[in-house]
């Protein structure tokens, strides 16, 4: 989540929560985990008096935590109707993606990740591993231009997937129904998405796009999540192409 210093040290044991744990939060168990996300409640209840902007924006947070899309999104627009904290469009975003929901966290993206609004660099990596690769390089051009300083590697990746996709005719809109399976799969097994894009471009070998989500899991596990994934795909009609692709890879075993 991304912080505002006033409610900082509350944003910290979200994110601590959140670090500690790849599994959403399961609130009817007496875990160490659930006890620390019902103490954070009141910490933000607390907020309500003073800052309500504020504190709607950590609920969707701290919700999103045990995987509640509905009720982030609830306090996502509660934060949003009252005004702009400068973070909460940004962190229902990051929200929409830690839930599994990329087409959700795509349409966010074309808001926040315009270089114009300042927070280019915040977000463009969250853009890209929502899938919005043609985006996201369309707004480096634009950074570009504004000589924006940025993160050489991770711009240069982005350009040189779009490169790929779009050679392929692999559109935004594609990549995210693709991971909204995904989500759903991971959904399923109460995981939160950890996502890393990977570019190969091989002159004469191959050139393709793999988005990665690593599960924590054993390899025989990870299989049988890809099979579910592929069953998935399969209902949903999406098609697959060599240039890119979704897998399940396991953590650990």
């Amino acid at each position: 989540m991304k912080a505002q210093p006033k409610n900082f040290e509350i944003i910290e044991r979200i994110n601590a929560l959140q670090g500690a744990s790849p599994y959403y939060i399961d609130s009817s168990e007496l875990s160490q985990h659930a006890r620390e996300w019902r103490l954070i409640k009141r910490e933000i209840d607390a907020l309500f008096a003073i800052d309500a902007c504020a504190a709607w924006e950590l609920i969707g947070a701290w919700r999103g935590l045990a995987g509640d899309f509905v009720g982030t999104e609830e306090a996502f627009q509660k934060s949003i109707a009252i005004g702009d904290s400068g973070t909460n469009h940004m962190n229902r975003m990051v929200n929409r993606l830690n839930l599994g929901m990329f087409s959700a966290a795509q349409d966010v993206f074309k808001l926040v990740g315009d270089p114009e609004r300042g927070n280019f660099m915040m977000v463009v990596l969250d853009g890209f591993r929502a899938g919005s690769v043609a985006q996201a390089a369309s707004f480096i051009e634009r950074a570009r231009a504004m000589h924006i300083e940025w993160n050489e590697q991770l711009t240069g990746d982005v350009e040189m997937a779009n490169r790929i996709l779009r050679e392929a005719g692999i559109s935004d809109e594609r990549i995210a129904r693709h991971l909204d399976v995904a989500g759903q799969v991971l959904t399923r097994h109460r995981i939160r998405p950890h996502i890393a894009p990977r570019v190969t471009s091989a002159d004469g070998f191959f050139h393709g796009v793999t988005y990665a989500l690593a599960v924590p899991v054993t390899a025989d596990e990870a299989f049988e999540m890809n099979m579910e994934l592929a069953t998935e795909e399969n209902e949903a009609g999406i098609e697959k192409d060599v240039a890119f692709d979704v897998v399940f890879e396991p953590v650990h075993a």
